[in-house]
């Protein structure tokens, strides 16, 4: 699922580096700061505070600033893109996924695309396989989409939410904030407290508490 959801993000956003024409709208719907659903075809811009929406072929396009939507779903995900800020700061918003939820504290993912220097190109499947290199997730997969410019990729970066906005993760407090949230997995937190699972293992360490989280569900 969580590769599923990364793929349609990179998707999503890569179409930043190209020009906007209708094969670049995903379909989907955003629900508005009123909870309700609209359906149509998205396109997110270069600035990320946006999403450009199309009813369909025929209507004119419209401009959806993030300050409107409280959360995307793109065709083919069950999970949704959900509209956080960071830092407290109105001009910071930001599509998420939410990766975590403790019994204190609620953690998110953000994603940008990057593009490397080099004549490589990168492909993806419905089911991308992602292999990490310097912290950054490649895709490498038997259905092509090539950039001559280099290799595509995204970045993710790790949140956590404090009262009603979000924070980075960093080297010097992810040990401290996930020892506290994870409470309630003694083994997990000895396994980053010894760097046995490291910082650039963040994506790893909330998959394994959800895993642990559910397969403790099913036993109680």
């Amino acid at each position: 699922m969580r590769n599923s959801i990364i793929l349609s993000v990179l998707v999503f956003l890569c179409i930043n580096a190209k020009a906007q024409s209708s094969k670049d709208f995903k379909f989907g719907h955003y629900y508005n700061l009123k909870g309700e659903k609209i359906s149509g075809f998205l396109y997110c811009p270069p600035n990320l505070t946006s999403l450009v929406f199309k009813q369909d072929n025929e209507t004119p396009k419209e401009i959806i600033s993030l300050d409107n939507v409280s959360s995307v779903v793109l065709a083919g995900n069950n999970d949704s893109l959900v509209v956080k800020t960071q830092d407290n700061k109105a001009s910071k918003k930001y599509l998420a996924t939410q990766v975590a939820s403790t019994p204190g504290r609620n953690f998110f993912c953000k994603y940008s695309v990057y593009t490397t220097a080099g004549s490589q190109s990168m492909s993806m499947s419905a089911a991308p396989t992602m292999t990490a290199s310097s912290g950054r997730g490649i895709y490498s997969n038997a259905n092509s989409f090539s950039s001559t410019s280099g290799v595509t990729g995204v970045d993710e970066t790790y949140l956590y939410e404090e009262g009603n906005t979000t924070y980075e993760l960093t080297k010097k407090n992810y040990i401290d904030i996930l020892s506290k949230a994870f409470a309630d997995n003694p083994v997990l937190i000895k396994q980053f407290q010894s760097k046995y699972l490291g910082f650039k293992d963040l994506g790893l360490i909330f998959k394994k508490y959800n895993e642990d989280k559910k397969s403790s569900s099913k036993k109680s």
